[in-house]
């Protein structure tokens, strides 16, 4: 995954990176006002290539897998602070259940055994979210279920070394989101449920 830096003379003028600003209304009433260049924007997810070639080792045991669609009404948050005014967003701002849902996808159907035409498996993004003090870790986790199956649930945490210093330490969260997610996803796949809910 790739992230872009809002720097001076790169991608906007001076001039207009000065008058740019984001306003961010927390929990709890608090207003932040941020400079466009302190927000750190996702531009996307390459799927893995190891989750893919383990998902094609499973085909024995599922000869086709089910899409998977994340309910965004349980958590539709699409931003988070790194280190309290540091705004972190999906790619083009997109919320963080619908970006961890086409990473799963993706992986699905590039390993070459899912039929799109069947009933998708639901899923809810129970946690999505980092810590950079102490130590980086990204921490997420889901709930999977579908008519008539036991459903399951994944929790994992990715952790890497981070910075103390703020500018340098919120990019770093953001350069291991995309290796925190592939983690999360070989997880789920590994996870004696997923192959009994594909089943």
């Amino acid at each position: 995954m790739k992230f872009v830096y809002i720097i001076c003379g790169m991608l906007v003028s001076c001039a207009a990176m000065a008058q740019e600003n984001e306003v961010f209304i927390l929990p709890g009433g608090q207003t932040i006002v941020t400079p466009a260049f302190r927000v750190y924007v996702a531009t996307g997810y390459k799927p893995s290539e190891k989750n893919i070639e383990f998902l094609k080792s499973l085909k024995e045991k599922i000869p086709e897998m089910q899409l998977v669609t994340f309910d965004a009404a349980k958590d539709n948050r699409n931003m988070l602070l790194c280190r309290g005014s540091f705004p972190v967003y999906g790619p083009n701002k997109t919320p963080f259940s619908s970006l961890m849902e086409a990473a799963l996808n993706m992986e699905l159907v590039a390993s070459g055994v899912t039929n799109e035409n069947s009933a998708r498996i639901q899923a809810t993004l129970d946690e999505f979210d980092f810590s950079s003090f102490g130590g980086g870790a990204w921490k997420m986790s889901a709930t999977f279920s579908a008519p008539g199956k036991a459903s399951f649930s994944v929790k994992n945490e990715y952790t890497f070394p981070v910075s103390f210093k703020a500018v340098t330490g919120c990019g770093e969260i953001m350069k291991a989101m995309e290796t925190g997610i592939e983690s999360f996803l070989s997880k789920v796949y590994s996870t004696p449920g997923f192959v009994a809910l594909m089943q």
